[in-house]
Order: structure tokens, then sequence, then C-alpha cells
């Protein structure tokens, strides 16, 4: 994640994003709502979750956004590998050593496996490594679209991607947003506001910034407002008959999707908001810098496994409102402490790339690629 080509503006919105992951994480891993005893509190939980669920469509729109206008390149690639494998092995290492689970060689070689290792404990990580590699093809596509062609694809894929998994219980398409192709959608529509600016539209002409990042806020507030209340609706609505029961339980469990269309509508205008700041920090770039290790460090299978017991998030009779503190307090610490780790690592990765012997690896690894053949007519992206 190069921080040198984005705006502050982009990276406190990744730095955000990740702090709701976090708390999403510490709700949903922690088992919060099913072990509240006050219905007041668990539906507080439920509206923090779906206050936060736009994080990870935030990431990819904004992925969309700039990778969309910009060279792909092997480096980045290894970018995003090199730390998954590092904290795979580091914290297996360390849970061995401190027993934290039991030495078992068969579950050893399976977590060292190269694509168990790359691809095991993060969804995301996985989708958007493969969404990285299919960007040069996709962006040739972008290229070519005429704004007509762009906005009936753009159409055509909320059709298919959103609406009628919305309305079908992905019994048409089935997609509640853990898919590449949903991410290939988010990131075609980052890549059309690149593509075609806001402030080029009619609503950029007609008002001013601050206007347009109350438009936004409002936007995105209204959306999660109409998804809650239709969530509610459709479960208050369940047995009067068949058919209503049909689509009211459908739009129920949907209110958490990714793909949910309010929930799209939330990010998009969670996105834009950010999208009008302006904002120049190296401090704020920095700590963008540290999201990825954050979400690797906490959202590792075996430290999900033990850190809601270790943090005492996932006791059982939650009743109290000062628990809803508690667990805000819980995903700030953890935030804390991954940025820490992480920063530590980029410090000792930084000290160890620049070594001569460091640099002597890279370029003869980058000679050698460049002299395989289907990767030298590649127009030198590769690295």
């Amino acid at each position: 994640m190069n921080t040198k080509t984005r705006n502050s503006n982009y990276e406190l919105m990744r730095i955000i994003s990740m702090f709701l992951i976090v708390l999403y994480h510490v709700i949903f891993h922690g088992k919060v709502k099913e072990n509240c005893t006050s219905l007041g509190v668990k539906e507080i939980f439920t509206f923090i979750e779906m206050l936060t669920i736009v994080h990870v469509n935030s990431f990819v729109l904004v992925s969309g956004y700039f990778q969309s206008t910009s060279t792909w390149k092997q480096s980045k690639l290894w970018k995003l590998i090199i730390p998954i494998i590092f904290y795979s092995i580091l914290i297996l290492v360390l849970v061995l050593a401190f027993g934290v689970v039991p030495f078992d060689k068969n579950g050893i070689i399976k977590e060292l496996f190269p694509l168990e290792l790359i691809w095991g404990s993060y969804w995301f990580m996985k989708y958007y490594i493969a969404l990285y590699c299919l960007s040069p093809f996709i962006n040739q596509g972008i290229k070519n679209f005429s704004k007509q062609q762009f906005q009936r694809l753009l159409v055509i894929l909320t059709i298919l991607f959103s609406i009628l998994p919305f309305l079908t219980g992905q019994k048409a398409f089935d997609n509640t947003g853990y898919s590449l192709y949903q991410f290939i959608y988010l990131y075609l529509i980052g890549a059309y506001l690149r593509k075609y600016p806001i402030e080029n539209s009619y609503l950029g002409r007609k008002f001013s910034n601050s206007f347009l990042q109350i438009i936004f806020i409002g936007t995105a507030f209204l959306s999660l407002l109409a998804n809650y209340i239709l969530a509610k609706a459709s479960f208050s609505l369940l047995g009067v008959n068949a058919t209503l029961d049909y689509f009211a339980m459908n739009i129920y469990k949907a209110k958490e999707w990714y793909s949910n269309p309010f929930v799209l509508i939330q990010s998009i205008s969670y996105f834009c908001f950010f999208k009008t700041l302006n904002i120049n920090s190296k401090i704020i770039n920095k700590l963008g810098s540290l999201t990825i290790g954050i979400y690797l460090i906490h959202d590792n299978h075996f430290i999900r496994d033990y850190l809601y017991y270790w943090t005492k998030i996932n006791r059982e009779n939650i009743g109290s409102y000062q628990f809803i503190l508690y667990v805000i307090g819980i995903a700030i610490l953890i935030y804390i402490v991954s940025s820490i780790i992480e920063w530590i690592r980029q410090l000792i990765f930084h000290f160890i790339g620049n070594r001569k012997i460091s640099k002597k690896i890279r370029n003869k690894y980058y000679d050698w690629i460049h002299s395989i053949y289907i990767i030298k007519n590649s127009g030198g992206n590769s690295v």
C-alpha cells in the first residue's frame, strides 16, 4: 500500500474503515449479540453492526478509484502477499511456543502449505489479491467504455449482484458480498467515480463542496436508517402469509450483506464524502499504511479463536449498557496494539529491504522474471 500516491482524505477513510472492521469483528466474532440478555442492548449492537458494514466495500471502492488508472506492478503484489505469510508464520510459531494450541504435525504442515498460508485465514485478502491480478484486464475494458456503456454495465451488475440477491435470498444470484464478482463490481464503481468525477457532475456544478459533504453524509445515514427500519418491518411481518414471508425473510437476512442495495448506497455515499475532503497529513498517511497489518493481526484465525475469550467479550448474560462502551474500548485497544506491531514490522522490513544483499537478490529476481518470454512481452508492468 503506497501512501505516497494517495491523498490523506482516502487514508483517513481507510483508518476509520479499519476501525469499523475491528469493531464489527469484536461484536460478531465475540458473539456479543448471541449473549445479550437485554433486548435494548442487543438492538444497539445490531445498529452498530449495520453502521460499520460500509468498511469492506469502502476498501474495494478506493482500490478501483486508484488502481483503474495505475500500472500493475508485481512488487505491489508481493507487498500484499509477504505480510500475510509473515503474520501467518509468526502467529503460528507464537501460539505453539506458548502452548496456546497443541503441537500437531499434520496441522502445522497444512498451515504452512503455500496456498493455505496465503488464502487460509483471510477471505478479504484472497479476493483482494485476485482482484489486483485481474485489474489490468478490467482496466482495459474501462478504458474502452463510453460513459453510456459504463452506466449500462453498472445498472446490469447492480440488478444481478445486488437487487436480485436482496429480493430472492440469493436464489437468483448467490451474492452476500463475500465474492470475487462483488469485488469486481465495486472496483468498477470506484473506477467510474474516477473516470467521471463528482465535481464534473450536475451535483458538483450546482452545489458547494461543503453542501456536497452534507448530502453524502445525509444519504449515508438515511440509507442506514432505511435498511434498519426495513429489516425491523420485515421481521415483524413474518408469519402473515407464505408470499410475504418469502420476501420478508430475504430482506431481513440481507440487512448486513455487503451486496445489500442500501449498504451499497451507504458505502458509496461514505466514500464520496471523503472524496470531497482536502487533507494532507504525513501522520494520517503513515497510519493509513498500517491498516492491512491491523487486519492480518487481529483476524488471524488463531488470534480470533482466543482474543475475545481473553478480553472477556464472549461472556454470557450481557445485559448492561456499559458493556457497549467496553466493547468499543476493546476495539480501540486492539486497533492501537495491532498498529504498533505493524509499525514495528514495517521498520524491520524497511531496514532489511535497504541492505545491499536484499537489493541484489531483488534485482536478480526481477531480471529473471523479465527473462521469461510471457512476462517480458507484457509491457514491462511486472516490476
